[in-house]
């Protein structure tokens, strides 16, 4: 069901859209635009955070990294190797002397056997028990014998990730976030975190029933992966808290804004009410209504044209009239042409072709002239006719008749058409009377002109069957072939007069068929398909 709003609705919908919805997205941008600063201020702090942690983990690799190279330049060492001899006494106590952060050392030669090993040993808690080792990972370097390209041999060392970390504070810039280290190789985390490490794969990730945000940096040197992570709590709370607040201010100044809009349309709309109860009276055919402008303005000037319209009316309405009446008659005139002159040429060129094989003393040369002057005043009868159409109207010598006989009438005449196609007409009626109220000869030409196009649609053994039947109040006819069918995007413009789907058709067949049925207070339903033939359906009133 449509719904119809006021003018007065009209207009406070209007404030809505132009004064309401852009508060209403403004007060949505800035709550959005507090998440959205809450999560930059968290990105920008760990961008300072990550910084900060890869450059103390590079400053401990480098540490780190001096003693593995003071260890390879041992020159005792790289004579040992090159030689094959006895290594140094003094390797025996290298890992004491190194950072705390290597774990373990081990000598390969040349050939990858590994000839030397030293391990710290492992640190016990106050009771004894072992501490919780840390994970480690395994850097690697060459030995080269002095300055030459000789490789003699390989250092392998394993390295804590507290040793990169460091054993202090974490970097200021870092404090209140969680700072995850893990192997480039294996992806297997470093150091202690206190959640899952894999959420720290992801962006973004829900622990503690908050979200939190990642960084990441990718080193070469050392081959390890830094991983720093923030809560967003912290800093998106109270800015949501705030926006939330100016929203809350937001609605109320909209509310307050809707009241006086409704309060000061109600006063402007008053005219326009008086306005659409004029216009209601005129469309009931009260053409003396008039409305008396009392305001200078927009709404007074419509309705001085208003009045100027109604004293109007009248006469545009009698013009529209002839207009119509002028479309009626060119379309009564085509209807004519089609069903009556056309025959009459075709009855003319046949009796011509006749006339030239008669002898020159036949007796029937005069009976010939005859019929062809009687055709000639028929044909001027014709349209003398068709110009005294605007005096007369459809629906003259209507009389009660049973609407089996035009049925039958037309099957008659349908009959050559359907034998030329090598097609078969089938009627059904019923035994009752079908009365309706009509002209016999309008009825008869309706019911020929859907058989001829039944017939027409058909190949050599095709069928049409005509039907008759009573439905209430209604006389229902159904005229139905086996042809060929029509496309559907064609069946909308079958009735407009001159459209045709044969290439030889006139086009007035079906438009005739419409009228003649309107006229008598019926109508016409086309179904089809290709294919699947075709249904026209004819509905009349029972009298």
């Amino acid at each position: 069901m449509k719904v119809s709003l006021s003018f007065r609705t009209r207009i406070l919908l209007i404030v809505m859209l132009v004064a309401l919805v852009p508060l209403a997205l403004v007060g949505l941008w800035i709550f959005r635009s507090a998440a959205r600063s809450g999560e930059a201020l968290v990105e920008n702090r760990l961008a300072l955070a990550l910084e900060a942690t890869v450059d103390r983990v590079q400053e401990n690799w480098i540490r780190l990294r001096s003693d593995a190279l003071d260890l390879a330049e041992d020159r005792e060492l790289q004579e040992a190797l090159a030689s094959g001899g006895p290594l140094p006494v003094s390797l025996g106590n290298a890992l004491e002397g190194m950072d705390p952060g290597i774990v373990s050392v081990s000598v390969r030669d040349a050939a990858g056997v590994e000839i030397w090993s030293a391990t710290r040993p492992t640190e016990s808690g106050p009771s004894g028990i072992p501490r919780f080792e840390e994970p480690v990972f395994s850097v690697s370097q060459a030995v080269w014998q002095g300055l030459s390209d000789q490789r003699v041999g390989t250092i392998d060392f394993e390295i804590r990730a507290t040793g990169l970390l460091g054993s202090g504070d974490v970097p200021p810039e870092a404090a209140g976030t969680v700072i995850g280290l893990f192997a480039s190789r294996t992806g297997l985390s470093l150091n202690p975190i206190p959640f899952d490490p894999l959420m720290l794969e992801a962006e973004r990730f829900q622990w503690g029933g908050e979200a939190w945000l990642t960084a990441r940096r990718f080193m070469a040197e050392p081959p390890v992966t830094v991983v720093v992570a923030a809560s967003l709590a912290p800093f998106t709370v109270p800015l949501e808290e705030a926006s939330r607040n100016g929203m809350v201010l937001i609605l109320v100044v909209a509310a307050v804004g809707l009241l006086m809009a409704a309060a000061l349309t109600r006063r402007l709309t008053g005219s326009l009410v008086r306005l659409s109860e004029a216009a209601d009276a005129v469309a009931a055919g009260d053409l003396d209504r008039r409305i008396e402008a009392k305001e200078d303005d927009e709404v007074g000037r419509v309705a001085e044209a208003f009045n100027a319209m109604t004293a109007n009316l009248e006469e545009t309405l009698a013009e529209l009239s002839r207009q119509k009446s002028l479309a009626a008659v060119g379309q009564f005139a085509a209807s004519l042409a089609h069903e009556i002159r056309n025959p009459l040429t075709a009855i003319r060129v046949d009796l011509q072709r006749v006339e030239s094989g008669l002898p020159p003393d036949s007796a029937l040369r005069e009976p010939h002239q005859r019929a062809l002057r009687e055709i000639t005043r028929l044909d001027e009868t014709v349209a003398r006719t068709l110009k005294r159409t605007r005096e007369h109207s459809e629906g003259n010598g209507m009389q009660r008749i049973d609407l089996r006989d035009p049925i039958r009438a037309a099957g008659d005449a349908a009959l050559p058409v359907f034998a030329e196609a090598g097609a078969i007409l089938t009627i059904d009626l019923p035994e009752r009377l079908l009365p309706v109220n009509g002209d016999k000869g309008s009825l008869e030409q309706l019911f020929l002109n859907l058989m001829q196009n039944a017939a027409q649609a058909l190949e050599p053994g095709g069928r049409a069957s005509v039907r008759a039947a009573i439905d209430e109040d209604s006389l229902v006819v159904t005229v139905t072939d086996d042809g060929v069918g029509i496309p559907e995007d064609l069946q909308r413009r079958v009735f407009d007069p001159l459209f045709s789907t044969r290439q030889e058709g006139t086009g007035l067949g079906l438009t005739i068929a419409r009228r003649i049925a309107e006229a008598h207070g019926g109508e016409v339903v086309l179904e089809s398909g290709p294919g699947s033939g075709t249904c026209v359906t004819v509905r009349m009133p029972m009298v």
